[in-house]
């Protein structure tokens, strides 16, 4: 999944204080854009709504090369800034205005690189943005269009492509002629994406929710096993979440491997969506996206909580559904085991995305886990509420792990906060043994005695342990949660036996 975006200096402060960014107004983009892919080259007309609150410093960054002006009279726009990639411009703005223009044009083109170096076994590639005759692909890291030390926008984008092209955003297409398309969004966004291709295009509507798929050729069979899905996903998560937050969702294939999520549409590479089990696994993964990350927006600076949420309910949801629940842990495990060492673990709140196995097994798996404690201890009734709540307390807005944890122990009634120190805010894991481990047998009873003991360096955690005992002659193991919060612990588990 992608996350990306460029803040300037001055929203630091909004960064810090998550809860601040509901009172801040948001800047409304109405651009109108060509794109002229085998010259890589985009012309762009940006009539910009400023927040009847606007600062009186106004500043953006802009792509470099696109030499922007403004026609509005009174206008003034001076370069500030520049390094190899972008531009800080400053507007001067007459008093009290709030409406202006923005004009610019120049050539985009980045080649596609490898993610990491640790990823490139995998063949994971990016760019920072391209507009090329294979394809589009342009994100807020792009700088395509003004950037404002802003942090929500709106917008209404009309693009204007060659003969046989389509482009694709979030939100709904308004209009769609010979000459242009119109994709509008009046939900606060963190940032726009713009994606065309030679498209062939697969739609239906069902309720207030379109399904969509883009592919480079036509294959409407394939199609069709997108669009039954994409109607099924968003049933199952209306019920566990609360409404899906946009008009669409779409499959849009991309002109190389991705699995990207944006709101109301995944980003997937042409090998990927045609491998039969990504209907059923990463494909999934991509819709609850749509609550988690593209609607309630993580501060990524306090830890991105969204992956690790939405892999449990996705990735994890769909191996219980087949009774594979316990396996799939079992795997999150190793992978922490295998790649996280002590010189590459952080605690969750330093996890922003993931960029090689050590940070997935954390940001992912670690995050996982904790939501699969919290629903163990909850129970599925009051973990469903508390999810349904904390989408809807934070909608649109930015959220933490510590809204997260007020929310969840509003609804739950409990106090969390030595649950999210330790999970959340502390590096590693519990180093679990057990020693001396004896068993008696006499007067129809097993005695079990042994000392559990925690190896880890720091404190002890706060924990609950399962322990399951086999006992001679019988099948179904007895199981026992204990709780461990020191150092060492004896335990006593008396059992009666068959005589």
């Amino acid at each position: 999944m992608l996350f990306r975006r460029f803040f300037f200096s001055l929203i630091l402060l909004f960064s810090l204080h998550p809860n601040l960014a509901s009172a801040v107004e948001i800047l409304h983009h109405n651009l109108r854009i060509t794109l002229q892919p085998a010259k890589h080259h985009i012309s762009a007309t940006d009539r910009i709504t400023l927040p009847a609150d606007r600062p009186d410093e106004l500043m953006f960054r802009l792509h470099a090369g696109l030499e922007p002006f403004s026609p509005t009279p009174g206008v003034g726009i001076e370069k500030v800034e520049e390094d190899d990639s972008s531009v800080f411009y400053r507007v001067r703005l007459p008093d009290g205005s709030r409406y202006f223009t923005i004009r610019y044009e120049g050539r985009i083109f980045h080649e596609l690189t490898a993610s990491s170096m640790e990823y490139t076994a995998r063949g994971m590639q990016q760019t920072t943005g391209q507009i090329s005759d294979t394809g589009v692909y342009l994100d807020g890291g792009s700088l395509w269009y003004p950037d404002f030390d802003m942090k929500f926008l709106t917008f209404d984008l009309q693009v204007e492509l060659p003969e046989g092209w389509k482009a694709v955003s979030q939100g709904s297409r308004k209009r769609d002629n010979a000459d242009a398309v119109t994709w509008s969004i009046d939900k606060p966004q963190d940032q726009i994406f713009l994606v065309a291709g030679r498209f062939t295009e697969y739609s239906r509507k069902n309720g207030r929710v379109s399904a969509m798929v883009f592919l480079r050729n036509p294959e409407p069979e394939l199609a069709e096993r997108y669009l039954s899905a994409t109607d099924r996903y968003i049933a199952m998560y209306e019920k566990l979440i609360g409404p899906y937050p946009y008009a669409k969702f779409a499959l849009v294939e991309n002109f190389w491997e991705t699995g990207y999520g944006m709101p109301s549409f995944t980003l997937m590479g042409p090998r990927v969506i045609r491998f039969p089990f990504i209907i059923h696994s990463s494909y999934p993964h991509e819709i609850p996206h749509n609550w988690w990350g593209n609607s309630v927006y993580p501060v990524y600076r306090a830890g991105n909580w969204a992956e690790g949420l939405t892999a449990y309910l996705s990735d994890h949801l769909l191996k219980a559904q087949r009774g594979e629940a316990a396996d799939y842990r079992q795997t999150v495990l190793q992978k922490y085991t295998d790649y996280v060492s002590k010189e590459k673990d952080f605690p969750l709140t330093g996890f922003t995305s993931r960029h090689n196995p050590a940070t997935e097994a954390i940001g992912y798996g670690k995050a996982m886990m904790f939501f699969h404690m919290l629903r163990r201890e909850f129970g599925d009734t009051t973990f469903r509420k508390a999810l349904q709540a904390f989408y809807r307390r934070h909608r649109f807005d930015y959220a933490a792990f510590a809204d997260l944890q007020e929310t969840f122990e509003s609804v739950s009634g409990m106090d969390l906060s030595t649950e999210f120190r330790q999970w959340i805010t502390r590096p590693g894991a519990p180093e679990l043994v057990i020693k001396n481990a004896t068993n008696r047998k006499g007067n129809g009873r097993h005695v079990l005695t042994a000392t559990l003991a925690q190896l880890q360096d720091g404190p002890p955690y706060s924990l609950t342990i399962p322990v399951a005992v086999t006992l001679e002659g019988e099948e179904a193991a007895k199981e026992i949660d204990i709780t461990l919060d020191q150092r060492e612990q004896q335990i006593r588990l008396t059992f009666s036996c068959l005589l």
